[in-house]
C-alpha cells in the first residue's frame, strides 16, 4: 500500500487576512500540512531554510523586501520548494519575471485564488499541471 505523503506548505503574505484565508482553505486538504507563515521577506527566507517546505505560497509585495527577492533566494536552496506566486500585482511583466526566476505558478490573487487548490490537490486522473 502506498503511503500518502503530505506536502509541507509555507505561506508568505503581508496580509494576516490573506494568510488566514489560505490556511483555512488548505486545512481541509489531507495532502497538505501548513508548516509556517511569514509576513516579511527576511522571515520568509530564514524560515524556508529552517523548515524546508515542499511548497511556498508567495506574494510579491511585502515589508522588508519583495517576493521576487524571496523567490530568487529560495530557488537557490536544495531542494528548492515549488513556488506559487499569488499576488495582486498580476501584470504581465511581473508574471514573466517570476516565471523566469523559477516560479512554478503565477496566480492573480483577486481572480485565481482557488487555483492554488488545483495545484496542491490535483484530481487523481490529472496528469498535466495547469498552465502557469
Amino acid at each position: 500500500m502506498k503511503r500518502n505523503v503530505r506536502k509541507k506548505v509555507f505561506i508568505v503574505d503581508d496580509s494576516p487576512v490573506v494568510r488566514e484565508r489560505l490556511a483555512t482553505l488548505l486545512s481541509d486538504l489531507p495532502s497538505v500540512e501548513i508548516v509556517g507563515q511569514a509576513e516579511i521577506a527576511f522571515e520568509a527566507i530564514s524560515a524556508t531554510r529552517r523548515l524546508k517546505p515542499d511548497v511556498m505560497l508567495l506574494d510579491i509585495s511585502m515589508p522588508g523586501g519583495s517576493g521576487i527577492h524571496v523567490l530568487e533566494m529560495v530557488k537557490k536552496e536544495r531542494p528548492a520548494p515549488l513556488v506559487i506566486m499569488l499576488t495582486n500585482f498580476a501584470h504581465e511583466q511581473y508574471r514573466q519575471k517570476c516565471l523566469q526566476l523559477g516560479a512554478d505558478y503565477f496566480f492573480d490573487k483577486s481572480t485565481e485564488f482557488e487555483k492554488v487548490l488545483s495545484v496542491l490537490n490535483p484530481a487523481p486522473e490529472a496528469t498535466e499541471r495547469p498552465p502557469a
